[in-house]
């Protein structure tokens, strides 16, 4: 895997209810490097988002889908994989 991207920051986190929330994010976007071309190798997007002022926000929307836009405008769908905030990507938004 080759490491294309580290990002942190705070964003906003639109639940399936259309509720907002404001969280932190600290993700790492990777991509395949077997020799393939940068504009074919697959991404990946792992990482963990997680709220400072809800401490449930994990559990409480946990394996829910989610979309998340970082501070630089762009958006990915996501879901928690466990309680401790990592996350899986459901689909990069852009």
């Amino acid at each position: 895997m080759k490491l294309l991207e580290h990002l942190q920051g705070t964003g906003v986190v639109t639940a399936q209810s259309g509720e907002e929330i404001r969280a932190a994010y600290d993700v790492s976007i990777t991509q395949d490097d077997a020799g393939t071309p940068a504009a074919t190798g697959s991404k990946h997007i792992s990482g963990q988002v997680w709220s400072a002022h809800d401490p449930y926000f994990v559990i409480t929307h946990f394996r829910k889908i989610m979309t998340l836009q970082m501070e630089d405008g762009r958006k990915f769908k996501f879901f928690h994989r466990d309680d401790a905030g990592n996350i899986g990507l459901n689909k990069w938004i852009g």
